[in-house]
């Protein structure tokens, strides 16, 4: 019997470590073995992105006019997953019984079933956001005043307050005059981003009249001192990109008629620095 015992012992091969030492050594040994036959996964990660922060649109040189009768109001759709905007509106009448802050959902048309509220120049508003709705309109329903200008009536300043990772939006604006009357939109969010990156397309369309129009849009960098960066002109579609030298201040992209003809149905797709 000890010579039995010997005997499997030898056989072993002189095994001096335990069994996890073992499971050790196993390891490389099947990753070498199977190496030259890896596949690649494809990955379906998103790419990375930053945490959400407190963001803030600051929208100023908008005209409004009368949509009793047409869509002339200013739609701002969101980042997607955006739960709330809250709306601030400067320069409205007092009493306001014409301006209306709603939701949106697209960019082409109003939502039919959204939520609305009409409030005080000043007057902090909410807005849900989710499934049901993406972003803001902006529109007026009635006369504001007398007298010709009474179909018209220019915002101080627009406000959107939100919480996103993403520095994009979607905007459709109301029909963009000609000259002084059509207004200069301007978009800028705070605080500002670290690369200062900035990326802007301009379409609209143009109604054909007798003789001809002249369609010029414009898009410029506009920083809050009034000095003018980079500018760019363009028939019925204009793009602007670039990035704003750090320290990285309170700039805007601002959108103004240039031409002779008015701006219909203008969109911008943005991403503010």
């Amino acid at each position: 019997m000890t010579l039995a015992m010997a005997a499997a012992v030898a056989g072993c091969g002189g095994d001096g470590g335990g069994s996890g030492e073992g499971d050790d050594l196993a390891t490389p040994t099947t990753a070498a073995a199977t190496a030259g036959t890896t596949v690649a996964v494809p990955t379906t990660a998103a790419p990375a992105t930053g945490p959400p922060s407190d963001l803030t649109l600051r929208i100023t040189g908008v005209r409004l006019v009368n949509s009793e009768e047409s869509d002339s109001g200013m739609r701002v759709l969101l980042p997607a997953g955006v739960a709330s905007a809250t709306v601030t509106l400067g320069g409205l009448p007092s009493p306001n019984r014409v301006i209306s802050v709603c939701q949106a959902r697209e960019l082409e048309r109003r939502m039919s079933v959204g939520v609305c509220r009409m409030p005080a120049s000043g007057e902090a508003v909410t807005v849900a956001l989710g499934s049901a709705a993406s972003g803001v309109e902006i529109v007026q329903v009635g006369v504001a005043g007398s007298g010709p200008a009474g179909n018209t009536l220019a915002l101080e300043d627009v406000s959107v307050r939100y919480t996103a990772s993403s520095r994009e939006m979607r905007v459709r604006l109301p029909q963009v005059a000609a000259g002084e009357s059509g207004g200069t939109p301007a978009f800028g969010l705070s605080p500002a981003s670290a690369d200062g990156a900035y990326r802007a397309t301009l379409n609209w369309a143009v109604i054909p009249v007798f003789g001809g129009t002249d369609s010029n849009g414009q898009l410029a960098l506009v920083e809050a001192g009034g000095g003018t960066g980079q500018t760019r002109n363009g028939s019925g579609q204009v793009e602007l990109s670039g990035n704003v030298p750090p320290p990285v201040g309170n700039v805007a992209i601002r959108v103004q008629n240039v031409g002779s003809a008015a701006m219909v149905n203008p969109t911008l797709s943005l991403l503010l620095p």
